[in-house]
């Protein structure tokens, strides 16, 4: 495994850094909101912010899955660059299933910069937005093999949930640097009532896809793509116990009014965002240079 990832030539290395920064923009985008729609405890010069992420964050999400066009072109041409300016080969992949995903993720990009530009315009369109980013992930890779529709369902639960949790980490990382500990402890408290639930759809369907992926998650092991599953697995169970620190010691002592607590869980979300960057970075390099079928 370790030997495909030091292998990776420049187009390899470049397509798995725009992924990374297309998922990191994409859920950021969505999960902003997401948590605009959802956490009213939130105050107000932080709303502003998370609408600010928003909008900044549909507006990369748009160029970096865009880029991924042409760096698909050039892996088409064997890794050589002059694939990314070939009309033929980017033209292929615009027909392919990467550009039915672009299509549909740039309809939902739009939909989430009309909703944080608008001033008031209705929840409605923060969870369809949202839905249909990441909705489109669905439409290409190893989700387009049987069951399709199940596959594509899954990935759209765990990547609202994941998105979810990306959307909160930078409105609790401001408001737990504020003069009232007290109303971070809030806000931190109704994103822990929330995020059981996301925990629960992040496990479940993440369990029930590596089943459907690899048949055998124990004989997928054996593999390249079993392997990077289990840093990735791995990586989220360090998300996990983070959270469980926060709600379990820092969020109450913050309700307390433990203003010391509030450095703390600055630390930990710091740490949090750290562990996403790390899945993120590793899902972009699962998504490249495995595939649940091939052989260790």
């Amino acid at each position: 495994m370790w030997q495909s990832v030091l292998a990776m030539d420049g187009a390899t290395l470049a397509t798995v850094t725009v992924k990374a920064l297309a998922y990191l923009a994409s859920l950021m985008s969505a999960g902003s909101a997401l948590v605009l729609a959802s956490l009213s405890a939130l105050d107000g010069d932080t709303r502003r912010m998370v609408r600010r992420l928003g909008v900044a964050g549909a507006t990369l999400a748009g160029v970096a899955s865009a880029a991924l066009i042409p760096l698909a072109a050039a892996y088409l041409a064997g890794g050589s660059w002059a694939g990314a300016v070939d009309r033929t080969l980017t033209g292929m992949v615009l027909d392919g299933p990467a550009g039915n995903s672009l299509a549909v993720h740039l309809a939902g990009l739009a939909v989430l910069a009309g909703f944080f530009i608008a001033a008031k315009a209705p929840r409605f369109f923060a969870f369809a937005g949202a839905a249909v980013v990441c909705a489109s992930f669905a439409f290409r890779g190893h989700v387009l093999t049987e069951p399709r529709v199940l596959l594509g369902a899954l990935v759209t639960v765990h990547l609202l949930g994941l998105a979810f949790w990306i959307g909160a980490l930078a409105p609790l990382h401001r408001m737990a640097g504020r003069a009232d500990p007290v109303r971070a402890g809030a806000a931190a408290a109704a994103f822990g009532r929330r995020a059981l639930w996301v925990v629960l759809a992040l496990a479940m369907a993440g369990g029930v896809l590596l089943v459907l992926l690899t048949g055998n998650p124990l004989d997928a092991l054996a593999s390249p793509y079993g392997r990077l599953f289990a840093v990735k697995l791995a990586l989220f169970a360090s998300l996990l116990g983070l959270a469980a620190v926060n709600k379990l010691r820092l969020v109450p002592a913050l309700l307390a009014g433990d203003a010391g607590a509030a450095p703390r869980l600055r630390r930990s979300i710091g740490l949090e965002f750290a562990a996403v960057l790390a899945i993120l970075v590793t899902t972009a390099v699962l998504t490249t240079i495995a595939s649940p079928d091939m052989e260790g």
